[in-house]
């Protein structure tokens, strides 16, 4: 798949971290097939959690995919974080995905600096369970809760899981929407199959053209030229009937497969459109992409 992309960028001031001279931690927003408002308590709980342990931490306006697109980089190739880290200027960064589990929401979150992971920590999150209470995420952030409440979670709300190094578990690769090799592969094969078909079709419909000529020039006079008559026409009927099954079986097969790939093709060359807020050196700004794919 081939994807072009179009980014118009203009800066406007964001004192927060354009001012901000110790260490600066940015929480991205998190990806996943996850419902909008509950995906925005759960970052608003991991920034939390953030404030904690790095007072210069703060919330990102846009996902790691997103900033990776701004960037121009590929969301997992290893050096793609440290090229969005350059981007945002920012030493630290925190990417987080979402997904779906029997029974609740897997929420795993993972720390990079400049020069690879710093560590990992996921939790599940029960279903019905309130979203905003994530301290078991707590040891990615040098084990500092980002709030002094005392109550925690009931133990069957949320399933810890510990902070562990990032070479033990691969890191989730953000999804792309690619179209089907195999389709595309099916569809071409079904157009060629079908012409294939037409063609041995006409090649029976000449045969039995041929036989028939045969036929009318046949002899009758004896026995045996009658029983060779009748060889003759059930040969012909024979590469008659094989033509049609051939002919109409190739158009419906070819004219099938013409239509689903025509209609791949349409579908992948659809343009797309984002506009995405993204965080400078000195400022902050809007990222417009302009995409398409074929």
């Amino acid at each position: 798949m081939i994807r072009c992309a179009l980014v118009a960028v203009l800066a406007v001031l964001v004192p927060r971290l354009a001012t901000a001279d110790g260490h600066k931690l940015l929480v991205l927003q998190s990806e996943g097939r996850v419902d909008a408002g509950l995906r925005a308590k759960i970052d608003a709980a991991i920034t939390r959690l953030a404030l904690g342990a790095t007072p210069e931490a703060a919330a990102g306006e846009l996902t790691f995919s997103d900033a990776a697109t701004a960037v121009g980089c590929k969301p997992d190739a290893p050096a793609c974080k440290d090229e969005v880290l350059g981007m945002l200027a920012v030493d630290e960064i925190i990417i987080t995905v979402l997904t779906p589990k029997p029974g609740g929401l897997e929420i795993a979150a993972r720390r990079f600096g400049k020069g690879g992971a710093l560590g990992e920590a996921t939790v599940l999150l029960a279903t019905g369970a309130a979203p905003d209470r994530l301290e078991d995420l707590a040891p990615l952030f040098s084990g500092k809760p980002a709030d002094a409440e005392p109550a925690l979670p009931e133990p069957s709300s949320v399933i810890p899981a510990t902070a562990v190094p990032e070479t033990a578990r691969p890191e989730p690769s953000p999804p792309v929407d690619q179209p089907s090799a195999l389709g595309h592969r099916l569809e071409l094969a079904g157009m060629a199959g079908g012409a294939t078909m037409v063609t041995l079709g006409l090649v029976m419909w000449i045969a039995a053209s041929s036989t028939q000529d045969e036929i009318d020039h046949a002899p009758t006079a004896t026995r045996q030229d009658l029983a060779h008559l009748q060889d003759l026409e059930s040969r012909g009927d024979g590469f008659a009937t094989a033509g049609n099954v051939l002919a109409i079986g190739g158009l419906a097969i070819a004219g099938v497969a013409t239509y689903f790939y025509l209609r791949d093709r349409r579908d992948a060359g659809a343009a797309t459109a984002r506009l995405v807020p993204t965080v400078f050196d000195h400022g902050a700004g809007v990222v417009l992409t302009f995409g398409a794919a074929r």
